[in-house]
């Protein structure tokens, strides 16, 4: 047999195929009917309902001209057919009426088979935003405390990286003259260019002072040569 579960009033229900829904809430005590004059049965009897394809008839003509779309349905034109889910009104009863039954709110930690809230975008006390394996795109997982700060501290790092490489690279390279410089050949070379200049200078000092030295010499010998000469020529008669 169908079972008929009325989820606000934690109530269910099997049922025999074929019968409308207000009938069998009539019999636990449940209305759905928002009366416009109490006693009579007229009024709006909007509920929604939630089953497999075939679960339920299919909406009449007048359900769909009073606006049942989806999962809205009216309680007294639908028949059960199959296993269904029934979310009813907000008070449609009035307030001097004798409160309708309502069962003890289900516990998955007593009973296992009591159905859970499902993972949706739909508010609750532990996440009033909605679980956040359902918001957006419902993939996104659950942030844990301090990730963000840490996925920054690591862009931060990135960043900072190929300064650093600058950096160090600017130096090396004004390193490499005064490594040029002490190496051996190099130093090597300047020093014999340097000497050869020093050697050119110190030679042409050298062969000036000989050229006065003999100089003197030569001048004497001439000067003792032409005395003789006219000494001798005096002498002779």
């Amino acid at each position: 047999m169908p079972k008929v579960t009325f989820v606000n009033e934690h109530r269910t229900v099997e049922a025999a195929p074929g019968r409308l829904l207000s009938d069998i809430a009539a019999e636990l005590g449940i209305a759905v009917c928002r009366e416009a004059f109490r006693g009579t049965g007229i009024g709006d009897y909007t509920c929604w309902v939630k089953g497999e394809p075939g679960a339920t008839s299919p909406p009449t003509f007048l359900e769909k001209l009073l606006g049942a779309r989806g999962q809205r349905r009216m309680a007294n034109r639908t028949r059960v057919l199959g296993d269904v889910q029934v979310w009813t009104q907000a008070g449609p009863g009035n307030r001097l009426r004798a409160p309708r039954p309502i069962a003890p709110p289900p516990s998955p930690a007593t009973d296992p088979e009591a159905p859970r809230k499902p993972i949706d975008a739909s508010g609750s006390a532990a996440f009033p935003y909605g679980d956040p394996r359902a918001v957006g795109h419902g993939k996104r997982e659950p942030i844990a405390a301090g990730a963000l700060e840490a996925k920054a501290a690591k862009e931060k790092k990135a960043k900072a990286a190929p300064a650093k490489a600058a950096e160090g690279a600017a130096p090396a390279e004004a390193t490499e003259p005064a490594e040029a410089a002490k190496a051996p050949g190099a130093a090597k070379a300047p020093k014999a260019s340097e000497a050869a200049p020093k050697a050119t200078e110190t030679e042409a000092p050298k062969s000036a002072a000989t050229e006065a030295a003999t100089a003197p010499e030569e001048t004497t010998a001439t000067r003792a040569a032409a005395t003789a000469e006219k000494t001798g020529g005096g002498e002779s008669p």
